[in-house]
């Protein structure tokens, strides 16, 4: 080869890397070595996360929203405000306040999916909800944005008959079947004293025909603060979903309502958000990974001393 070909052939390499290499040095220290590095126990930053979107049939739209804690050990609190906020403003306060670290199997590794959820009217249509999150020194915007069909998400029945769960406070009260959630009435208690949460909870699936193929899973359950000042104390954090005893899935008792509850400790005196998150993640065609099968509901609580 020629050492003229040679040239041209090099030329472009060459300019990319001179193009590359003052972007690569104007980023912090820590960022250039990130790739190659081990997170650290405490001083990582928390990642806001889009998850994906879902087209309503009023028109409206569901975008919804996680996070990761890139601690190894740290937990992290971000208190409403300048260092995390949604934009546009009639969004704030959805969004959590407090980061723990997860450490999960497969895809979702150290991400919580589906924290929260905020549903743009149809009359907002194409509007961007950005939220923002400073923590461990760095800045990070990801925009919410139901442009892109590989994000796009289905509320629709699953391969083997799943469907978001739904949640309620009372037998004829408002009904969650989504990220978005619905708020319980406000409760009050003192600090150092228990307080019980309940909801009640329902399998939606429609199971007809698999009943010789497929086991049925019983609903699993998970509560975690959402927002406040302290860290508090859950009596049942977790409990997954498993097979259910009869192993029927045409069972006409499969989509009764059934009571959910826990109690919770509160340390500190100020305003608390639990969240309670219904799912049948054990379903052969549910996963936490896919961000099917979910529904959230959220207990405010205020703490006195």
């Amino acid at each position: 080869m020629s050492c003229l070909k040679v040239s041209r052939l090099l030329l472009p390499m060459l300019a990319g890397l001179l193009i590359a290499a003052p972007l690569h040095a104007q980023l912090p220290e820590r960022a250039r070595d990130y790739p190659l590095s081990t997170r650290s126990k405490t001083g990582e930053i928390v990642a806001p996360m889009f998850n994906g979107w879902i087209a309503n049939e009023d028109g409206s739209t569901t975008l919804i929203f996680g996070f990761a804690n890139q601690n190894r050990t740290a937990t992290v609190d971000v208190p409403l405000g300048p260092n995390n906020k949604l934009e546009p403003a009639e969004f704030q306060g959805a969004q959590p306040t407090h980061f723990p670290v997860y450490s999960r199997r497969g895809f979702v590794g150290i991400q919580e999916r589906g924290a929260f959820g905020v549903t743009v009217p149809a009359d907002m249509a194409g509007t961007e909800v950005i939220w923002t999150l400073t923590s461990g020194g760095n800045t990070y915007s990801v925009p919410g944005r139901a442009t892109s069909a590989a994000y796009e998400l289905s509320a629709g029945i699953s391969a083997a008959g799943s469907l978001r769960p739904a949640i309620r406070f009372s037998e004829d009260g408002a009904e969650s079947v989504n990220e978005v959630g619905i708020y319980a009435e406000p409760k009050t208690v003192k600090a150092g004293q228990a307080l019980t949460l309940s909801a009640l909870m329902q399998d939606r699936g429609k199971r007809d025909g698999y009943a010789d193929v497929l086991p049925y899973y019983d609903l699993g359950t998970f509560w975690a603060m959402h927002q406040g000042p302290a860290e508090p104390e859950i009596e049942t954090p977790e409990i997954p979903g498993s097979v259910r005893a009869e192993n029927n899935p045409s069972d006409p008792n499969i989509n009764e309502w059934s009571e959910v509850s826990t109690q919770v400790t509160f340390p500190e005196p100020g305003n608390y958000i639990i969240r309670l998150r219904v799912d049948n993640f054990e379903a052969p065609d549910s996963q936490f990974d896919n961000v099917c099968c979910y529904s959230n509901a959220y207990f405010p609580v205020t703490v006195n001393p």
